[in-house]
Parts: C-alpha cells; sequence; structure tokens
C-alpha cells in the first residue's frame, strides 16, 4: 500500500497559471473576493468577478515582469499568488526612483489553509523576485485581516507604510 492509499496529502506543485486552469483561478479569485467582502465593505460581489480579472492579471504580468502561480494538489488548484517582479517606484516624487517586486495577491482554498501552501507560494513569490534582482518584496494587505498579516509577518514582512482612513459622516 503506497502513503497516498494510506491518506498521505497528494505532493504539492507550485507551477505557472495556464489558460486550462481558467475557470479554476476564477473560483479562487472569487474566494478571496468573497472573504475581502467580509472585511471591506467596497469589494465587488464576487459573481462580478470573471475573465476579465484575469486578463487583468496577465497584463500587469506583462508590464512588469510577473508570473501568475498557482498551488496544484490532488488535481486540483488551491490556491494562487500574482508576483510582479519590476515595479516601477517612479510615481513616488519624494523618493528616488527604484523598483521592487510586489506580490499582487496570494489566496489559498479555506480547506486547505494552515497545511504551508501560503508559505510556499510567498516562497516561490521570492525566488522569482531574487531571480529577477529585486531588492526589495512587497505584500499589501487589509489591515483587518489578521491572519495574512501573521503568516506574512512569519515569512519575514515588516510594515513598511501604514494607510489610515477615517469615513465621513455625510449626515
Amino acid at each position: 500500500m503506497s502513503p497516498r492509499d494510506q491518506g498521505a496529502p497528494a505532493a504539492l506543485a507550485i507551477r505557472d497559471y495556464r489558460p486550462t486552469d481558467l475557470e479554476a483561478l476564477l473560483d479562487l479569485v472569487r474566494a478571496l473576493q468573497a472573504f475581502e467582502g467580509t472585511i471591506f465593505d467596497r469589494m465587488k460581489p464576487p459573481e462580478a468577478i470573471g475573465a476579465w480579472y484575469v486578463e487583468h492579471l496577465e497584463r500587469n504580468c506583462r508590464e512588469c515582469d510577473g508570473y501568475i502561480l498557482v498551488a496544484e494538489q490532488g488535481g486540483a488548484l488551491v490556491g494562487y499568488a500574482v508576483i510582479l517582479t519590476r515595479v516601477s517606484a517612479v510615481d513616488e516624487i519624494d523618493e528616488v526612483d527604484y523598483d521592487y517586486a510586489h506580490v499582487m495577491d496570494l489566496l489559498v482554498a479555506a480547506p486547505c489553509r494552515g497545511k504551508g501552501i501560503g508559505r510556499a507560494l510567498l516562497a516561490v513569490c521570492e525566488e522569482r523576485a531574487r531571480a529577477a534582482g529585486a531588492r526589495w518584496l512587497r505584500i499589501a494587505s487589509l489591515a483587518r485581516n489578521e491572519t495574512a498579516i501573521a503568516t506574512y509577518r512569519r515569512a519575514g514582512f515588516e510594515p513598511l507604510f501604514v494607510r489610515l482612513e477615517k469615513p465621513l459622516d455625510h449626515a
């Protein structure tokens, strides 16, 4: 009897997105949208997310030397990440010009969380950023997504900017 027959989890593979992954990737993107909608009331509803979103990711990847990565286990996509390896800070007029890498999206399917899949995706993002010569790697999270922030901190990320917001009453 093989370990797999004994209930061992299938091997995890982190690989580049393929067009045949579109529907499974959209399911993951919609799951991210649904989750973020529970902590940020300005997210589009998950059903509004379509192929246009993946086209947007692909365009960002072309413009910023990026990759859409998927985590596959047992023939199913269980997570994804988008890494842009060359983002210009040229729009920051009070800073010197420099490039950095940015993890744009990262999600692990809810039933698969806590199994190291997010760490594996982050590790591949970091490898891709290093291979592209990036000196810095950034990731953002909604402030109320404490689980994600804790994961990113454990992976070596530290706060860089803090954006604060105050709702204005229009009574």
